[in-house]
């Protein structure tokens, strides 16, 4: 009962890798991503290797793992599109933000009446830009504050949300 409950409060937050040329990267948080059960992920501006090697790679992982994988142009696009009820740009704490755990209480006793969470993370050095991290709430994994890469911060990020679904699963 209480796995259930969090694998249906899981799949209300989706992950977006945004703006990566790495086709590692992009297997790689195809790899965290389902493998901690999420069930969906979004690539956004995939270019040369990414594009090539990685999408295919991730298409792979996400049958494998019965997920889905969403490929788009631009992060306007996948807000646009998937219309979420809130986004949360993840970046490293010398960025700014809030602590990601202090965004989770904040939206755990809304999260029933949430469709969907959008996690953003940037996928290439320096990562986000000006523009894009004004697309939604700015948040830092707890602890984080020097850059660990973009898939410390996409693993220490989910990994911190589903810790949070499973209490508050175990809560209700």
């Amino acid at each position: 009962m209480i796995l259930l409950l969090t694998k249906n409060m899981l799949g209300k937050f989706i992950p977006v890798l945004h703006n990566t040329n790495s086709s590692q990267r992009v297997a790689e948080t195809a790899r965290i991503t389902f493998g901690l059960g999420y069930k969906s992920l979004v690539i956004s501006k995939a270019t040369g290797p990414a594009a090539q090697i990685g999408l295919p790679e991730a298409q792979k992982l996400a049958l494998r793992y019965n997920a889905n994988i969403i490929f788009l142009s631009d992060l306007s696009e996948v807000i646009e599109l998937l219309q979420p009820d809130l986004t949360l740009i993840v970046v490293p704490g010398k960025y700014g933000g809030i602590n990601l755990s202090e965004a989770l209480n904040k939206i755990l006793p809304k999260i029933a009446d949430m469709r969907k969470v959008l996690l953003i993370f940037g996928g290439s050095e320096p990562g986000l830009t000006q523009k894009e991290m004004k697309m939604g709430e700015t948040v830092h994994p707890d602890g984080v504050i020097e850059d660990v890469g973009t898939l410390g911060t996409v693993a220490i990020t989910l990994y911190i949300v589903a810790q949070n679904m499973l209490m508050q699963a175990i809560r209700a």
